[in-house]
C-alpha cells in the first residue's frame, strides 16, 4: 500500500475477484484520454484517444490511437487498438463479426 501511494497512485481494496488495489487516478498525466471524435459505428463504437502529456512509462508511445469496440454478441465484446497514421504488424486473427451490433448485451461500455 505504501509503495503504491509513493508512485502517486490510488490504493483501493476490494473484494472483487481480479481487481486491481493499486491503480493511476483519473487526473494521472499516464496514459490516455478521449479525443474530439466519438463515432458511434454499425457495429459499435470508435473512438480517438490522445496522449495525457510527454511523461511515458515505457517508451514509443504513440498518439493518437484509435479504440474500436464491436458488440458482437450478447456476451462477446471485441476491442481493437491501433495507430490511425502508421500501418502496423496485426496478429492474423480471423475473428467472425455479426456485421451489426447486438441487440442486447451483458455487459457495459462507457467512455
Amino acid at each position: 500500500q505504501e509503495a503504491c501511494k509513493a508512485r502517486g497512485c490510488t490504493w483501493c481494496a476490494t473484494d472483487v475477484a481480479n481487481a486491481p488495489w493499486c491503480f493511476f487516478p483519473e487526473d494521472s498525466p499516464y496514459g490516455y484520454s478521449l479525443g474530439g471524435n466519438t463515432e458511434k459505428t454499425a457495429k459499435g463504437w470508435r473512438v480517438t484517444l490522445n496522449k495525457r502529456q510527454a511523461l511515458s512509462l515505457f517508451g514509443n508511445d504513440i498518439s493518437p490511437v484509435v479504440l474500436e469496440v464491436e458488440f458482437q454478441t450478447r456476451d462477446r465484446l471485441r476491442f481493437r487498438l491501433y495507430d490511425p497514421n502508421r500501418q502496423r504488424f496485426e496478429v492474423p486473427l480471423k475473428i467472425d463479426s455479426p456485421g451489426v451490433a447486438a441487440d442486447e448485451a451483458s455487459y457495459d461500455v462507457e467512455f
